[in-house]
C-alpha cells in the first residue's frame, strides 16, 4: 500500500469526524470530502455517491452544498477565524457538542470534530480555575435536581470529596427546609425556556455548619438535557457582622426615627404602615401618602416585585437585592433588605424593609 493510500485509510477511519471543504470560483466552501463518522453524522447514504465517486478515490472530490448547520457554523469562523489554525469550542450540532478545529490552506478547509461526552461537558467552563482563591461557589444540577458537577470551592463548604457529592440529591443533601416547596420551586425553574434568579439559602456542610449563600441561578441545555447552574457567594460573615442590626430590627419598639437607614414596616398585603423620614426622602413619599404599596414604589416594582419577593421569602425569612439605576444621570447603587417576622396566622405577617444607598 502506498504513503497515500496509507494516510487516506487512517484518516478515513480516524475515531473523530474529519470534514474537508474547498472553495469555488464564487467563494463558495463546498463539500469536497468527509470521512466515515462524519457521513454518519451528515446521514450522506452510500446510494448518494456513484462508483465515479467513491472515497476509494481521492482525486474524485464529492462537491455538495453544505446544508444550514454548517453554514451558520462557517459564518461564525469567517468572524473569529484570524488564523490558519483556529478552535472554537462548545458547538451544539448533530445532536452533540464538539470542539472544532479548523485548519485552512490556500482553497480548502479542513474541519476535525472532536466530540465532548456527557460526563466532560462542562469542562471548558472556567469554574473549575480559581487559582487556589474561592471567589465563587459553582454547582451544576440536572434535572432531577442530582449533583451533576461542581468545582473546588464547592468541595471546600461542603467538606466532602468529589465522588461523595455526584449524583447526591442536592436539597435533600444541602438545603435545610421544605423538601416539598423546595420541589415546587425546583420544577418552575425547570418549566421555563430561559430562566436567571438571585436568591438567599441557607447550606448545610458535612459537620453540620450551617452558611448563608447568596446563589446566583441559570438554566442551559446540554445534549438535549437540562442542567441548573447555580454561583453562590458566602454571605454567612456578613450576616455575622451584622447580627446587631439584624437583632435591632427584630423589634418593632425601636425608635427607628433615628435609625441610620432608610426604614419601613409592611404588612401581610405589602403596604406599609410606617416609615421613617429618611426612607420616605430616599423615595420621594409624601406625608399623604402613609399606605403606600411596595408595587408603588417604582424601583421596589421593577427590581424585585411584591409577589415574587413574597413567594421567595417563605422559605428563608429574608432577602437581600442590590439595585442598580440612574439618578439624574448619574449612577447609583442601592442595596434592600427585606426580614419577614410571622406568627401562625397569615395577617400576623410583618415586613421589616431596610434601604440604603452603596457607596
Amino acid at each position: 500500500m502506498e504513503v497515500s493510500e496509507l494516510l487516506f485509510s487512517v484518516v478515513d477511519t480516524l475515531s473523530e469526524p474529519v470534514l474537508l471543504l474547498e472553495k469555488s470560483e464564487e467563494g463558495k466552501w463546498l463539500h469536497c470530502y468527509d470521512n466515515q463518522l462524519m457521513e454518519k453524522l451528515l446521514k450522506v447514504t452510500s446510494d448518494t455517491k456513484t462508483e465515479d465517486t467513491t472515497k476509494s478515490d481521492a482525486n474524485i472530490p464529492l462537491k455538495m452544498e453544505l446544508d444550514s448547520s454548517l453554514q451558520i457554523l462557517l459564518e461564525r469562523y469567517a468572524v473569529e477565524g484570524i488564523s490558519n489554525h483556529h478552535t472554537i469550542s462548545d458547538i451544539e450540532i448533530f445532536n452533540s457538542i464538539y470542539n472544532i478545529n479548523f485548519y485552512k490552506n490556500e482553497k480548502y478547509l479542513l474541519l476535525i470534530f472532536a466530540e465532548i461526552k456527557d460526563a466532560e461537558i462542562f469542562n471548558n467552563i472556567t469554574f473549575h480555575d480559581f487559582s487556589g482563591v474561592c471567589s465563587a461557589i459553582v454547582v451544576i444540577l440536572d434535572s432531577m435536581g442530582k449533583v451533576f458537577d461542581m468545582n473546588e470551592c464547592f468541595l471546600n463548604i461542603s467538606g466532602m470529596e468529589k465522588k461523595e457529592i455526584l449524583g447526591k440529591g442536592f436539597f435533600e443533601t444541602f438545603i435545610p427546609g421544605d423538601i416539598e416547596k423546595l420541589g415546587s420551586y425546583f420544577a418552575n425553574i425547570l418549566k421555563e425556556d430561559v430562566y436567571h434568579q438571585q436568591f438567599l439559602t441557607p447550606f448545610k456542610g458535612k459537620r453540620e455548619e450551617l452558611y448563608r449563600i447568596n446563589w446566583q441561578v441559570s438554566k442551559i441545555i446540554r445534549h438535549d438535557q437540562i442542567y441548573i447552574i447555580a454561583v453562590g457567594s458566602d454571605i454567612s460573615k456578613f450576616v455575622e457582622e451584622n447580627n446587631t442590626l439584624k437583632q435591632k430590627l427584630a423589634s418593632i419598639k425601636i425608635g427607628f426615627e433615628h435609625f441610620p437607614f432608610a426604614t419601613g414596616y409592611m404588612n401581610e398585603k405589602g403596604i406599609f404602615v410606617n416609615m421613617n423620614v429618611r426612607f420616605m426622602k430616599m423615595f420621594n413619599i409624601s406625608e399623604a401618602d402613609t399606605k403606600i404599596a411596595f408595587d408603588q414604589i417604582a424601583l421596589f416594582k421593577k427590581y424585585i416585585g411584591f409577589e415574587k419577593m413574597n413567594e421567595h421569602i417563605k422559605l428563608i425569612k429574608e432577602m437581600s437585592y442590590k439595585i442598580d439605576f440612574l439618578l439624574k444621570g448619574k449612577p447609583v447603587k442601592l442595596k434592600v433588605d427585606i426580614r419577614l417576622l410571622s406568627g401562625s396566622k397569615e395577617s400576623s405577617k410583618f415586613y421589616i424593609v431596610v434601604a440604603q444607598k452603596i457607596v
